[in-house]
């Protein structure tokens, strides 16, 4: 049996990109869409038994129609070539108040034939090509019911994550206890695990705010593998061991927080072998293997001037050169002239950054004698809330002390405005 595990698409990310003259559409939005085509031509050429989708098929769960036209184009490709979709909803997908759909719901809704959408913990049992095999969702867990509860709602933050980690964890040995030890199974969830490796892009390792699962309790052996989504980074929380515990990751790159990262799906396969001594005459083994997508190429060049005392435009063009910027989102950092130093030759830089897709910006490393010179110079409007804000508080040095907390919540407000489909 093998399946594709992929998570945290984020379809509508438009950020770092322009409009394609071509399509009309932006272009960040085409990167996108293009490694979810790489995913659904994956499958294909595999021939797998089944797609899962770990979360956050989009960026809110306000979907526009463009964004919902390009994830049901693909989806009905799978369709076609019957091969089963199931998808766990994750916390882009949840809206804000109780009683909303989400925005995967409408599959649902449609009964469309093989897919599967799973909003609330529970276990399906799946009819392939390759035989049966049993999916148990672990959707994003809302504090909605907790808040509405009379004993509950009065709860403070941190009291509501320890509610929801011990539900979840519940929810968890239920779920494994319910299985048919003869079927393969997967526990498919959008989860925070505590231990996780995050992506410098994610505002859960600034907030600090979600609940998390000990890798423990998500390794339970009745499953063969779990399959997780909310983090971007791929790893296997549990190498080694079995089952396997593994974020994919996200499929295209956010922003410069993940600027090094691979990005990526995970090719899955559970297999019946032969038992050692001492043991059942078959039992299942799993692998995977990670697969990498074509996403968009982030690059930062870094140019130092001061301690060759270089022209500052020179010592730019000159770490232009040494770097690869074909076809990439790309910014430039730069050790910042002195007030009365030497202007840099914007013209020229430009012309050595042609072969970017996209200038992000040209940002000072500045010292204190040119800060107030050069602070509107480092906030561009394409940039994620994360990076503006830590680029003006590095230029604000009396909010330093607070940076957690104001990014942190810059980040929740940013959170409850996309959850409301208003940004």
């Amino acid at each position: 049996m093998r399946f594709l595990h992929c998570a945290d698409l984020h379809l509508g990310v438009e950020n770092y990109g322009r409009i394609d003259p071509a399509t009309g559409l932006h272009t960040r939005f085409l990167d996108f869409v293009r490694c979810l085509e790489f995913v659904v031509d994956l499958a294909l050429e595999k021939a797998v038994d089944m797609v899962l989708f770990a979360g956050d098929i989009y960026k809110s769960p306000a979907p526009n129609p463009t964004w919902q036209r390009e994830f049901a184009l693909q989806l009905h490709r799978l369709q076609e070539a019957r091969v089963p979709v199931v998808i766990v909803v994750g916390n882009h997908d949840t809206p804000s108040s109780f009683g909303r759909a989400t925005s995967v719901d409408v599959f649902n809704a449609l009964a469309l034939r093989d897919t599967y959408v799973l909003r609330r913990p529970r276990t399906i049992r799946i009819e392939t090509v390759s035989g049966p095999i049993q999916i148990s969702g672990l959707p994003w867990p809302t504090r909605h019911h907790l808040r509405t509860a009379p004993h509950l709602k009065e709860l403070d933050q941190e009291a509501v994550n320890r509610k929801i980690e011990q539900m979840c964890v519940a929810q968890i040995q239920e779920l494994a206890r319910q299985l048919d030890p003869d079927v393969p199974a997967v526990l498919a969830s959008h989860i925070a695990a505590a231990g996780a490796t995050y992506s410098g892009s994610e505002r859960t390792a600034v907030i600090g705010l979600d609940p998390t699962i000990l890798t423990g309790s998500l390794a339970n052996p009745a499953f063969d593998y779990v399959a997780l989504g909310h983090i971007h980074k791929f790893q296997d929380l549990n190498s080694g061991g079995s089952p396997p515990v593994v974020y994919s990751g996200s499929l295209e790159r956010i922003d410069f927080g993940e600027e090094k990262e691979e990005k990526g799906c995970c090719l899955v396969s559970i297999d019946r072998v032969p038992g050692e001594a001492g043991e059942m005459a078959v039992r299942r083994t799993t692998s995977f293997e990670f697969i990498s997508t074509p996403a968009r190429t982030f690059v930062t060049v870094r140019a130092e001037n001061r301690a060759s005392g270089m022209d500052p435009t020179e010592a730019i063009i000159k770490a232009i050169s040494r770097t690869d910027i074909e076809d990439a989102v790309v910014r430039v950092i730069f050790d910042a002239a002195d007030v009365d130093g030497p202007v840099l030759h914007m013209e020229r830089i430009h012309q050595a950054l042609r072969p970017a897709h996209y200038v992000a910006g040209i940002y000072p490393r500045a010292n204190p004698d040119s800060m107030s010179r050069q602070r509107r110079a480092t906030v561009t409007e394409n940039m994620g809330l994360r990076e503006a804000l830590d680029r003006y508080i590095d230029n604000n040095p009396a909010l330093e002390e607070d940076r957690q907390l104001l990014v942190g919540r810059a980040l929740e407000l940013e959170t409850q405005l996309e959850s409301e489909g208003q940004t």
